[in-house]
Formats: structure tokens, C-alpha cells, sequence
């Protein structure tokens, strides 16, 4: 599995952020020092700090269509239940939940 290129484009911030840490968890196991303890903090990798930002930001999405609602519902359940999978299976579901992000149009905050 690669790291996820491309670039994304939306004008809702929290979408926006959502998608860049998608795209930054889905960085190949190792590389990086994505996985390295307490790069990210007392506790926290980098790809945890990705995790609980996406989650974050997608959480704060309040104007989405029921469509794009159904689809952001979707990539939280993801990201909550493979959080503290083995980060070979993390990095694919960032990148799986990139992938539908970036499908998703939400109006501007």
C-alpha cells in the first residue's frame, strides 16, 4: 500500500482538515516516524494524533446534506472502531476513509 497523494479540494474547513489527516494516517507503517511513541506527544504517535483529528474535525461537520451526512457517518465508524488496530490495518483504513472523503461535498462553515 502507498501513502495517499492527490489533491483535495472543498471549501468546508472541517472537511477539509479531515481529508489532509486521512491522507497523512494512510502513511506506510514505519515511514516517517508515524508510528514512532510520543512523536506526537506524551502517549501518541503521529497516526493516533491522525486518527483523533479526523474524528474530530468530522464531528464538527454540522451542514452536511443526509447523502454526505450517511458517508461521514460511515468513515467515523471506521475511524472509531480500527483506532487501536495494528497500524498496518490503520494506515488502510485512513487510506479507505480517504477515499470516501474525498467523494463528499458539504457547503461552506
Amino acid at each position: 500500500m502507498e501513502y495517499v497523494n492527490g489533491d483535495d479540494v472543498t471549501n468546508n474547513k472541517h472537511l477539509a482538515e479531515a481529508i489532509d489527516m486521512t491522507r497523512e494516517g494512510s502513511a506506510q507503517p514505519g515511514s516517517a516516524g508515524y508510528d514512532e511513541p510520543d512523536s506526537a506527544g506524551a502517549g501518541m504517535t503521529l497516526r493516533d494524533s491522525c486518527f483523533l483529528v479526523a474524528i474530530e474535525k468530522l464531528e464538527e461537520i454540522q451542514s452536511a446534506p443526509q447523502e454526505s451526512q450517511d458517508e461521514i457517518d460511515h468513515v467515523l465508524r471506521m475511524l472509531r472502531e480500527e483506532r487501536n488496530a495494528n497500524n498496518e490495518r490503520r494506515a488502510r483504513v485512513m487510506a479507505e476513509a480517504h477515499e470516501v472523503l474525498q467523494d463528499v461535498w458539504v457547503p461552506p462553515t
